[in-house]
């Protein structure tokens, strides 16, 4: 990963929030997805599982929303996790839509993801104390208005 020295001799972007957490987002998520590659697998995946998981029936649109991303890719997300058996559509609240469900395999696969994913977390958090990384994930909530 480069430094911020390499990226920009300008020391302004050590003092912007949104510079530092897009930095420590990029650490994060390639430290996530290096964890999940055995499992032939994307942090963005294991969002939707989870989205899915707290949200049982929800359609692709409510979806797509949650995770920013168009409804196109979406679809393809869902199909790759149907094909695995990890997601089923079921009749919706209308005929133009589908629920969406955790398959018991896929709850055993979202298991298996997630305890890599925080595996990774820890590994990344580990320079802070247990205070720090409850303040920095109430930080974190604050700055995303929840």
């Amino acid at each position: 990963m480069p430094t911020l020295d390499a990226i920009s001799g300008s020391r302004a972007l050590a003092k912007l929030v949104g510079f530092q957490l897009h930095l420590a987002n990029m650490r994060v998520m390639q430290a996530a997805r290096t964890a999940l590659a055995d499992r032939n697998t994307t942090p963005a995946k294991v969002t939707a599982m989870l989205f899915v998981l707290d949200n049982p029936g929800c359609d692709q649109t409510t979806l797509s929303k949650f995770m920013h991303v168009g409804r196109s890719a979406i679809m393809k997300l869902l199909n790759t996790m149907e094909q695995r058996g990890h997601v089923e559509r079921r009749s919706g609240r209308d005929l133009r839509s589908n629920g969406l469900y955790l398959t018991a395999a896929g709850e055993a696969f979202l298991a298996e993801a997630l305890a890599l994913i925080e595996e990774s977390d820890r590994d990344m958090t580990a320079s802070l104390t247990q205070a720090e990384q409850a303040q920095l994930i109430d930080l974190l909530h604050k700055l995303q208005g929840s």
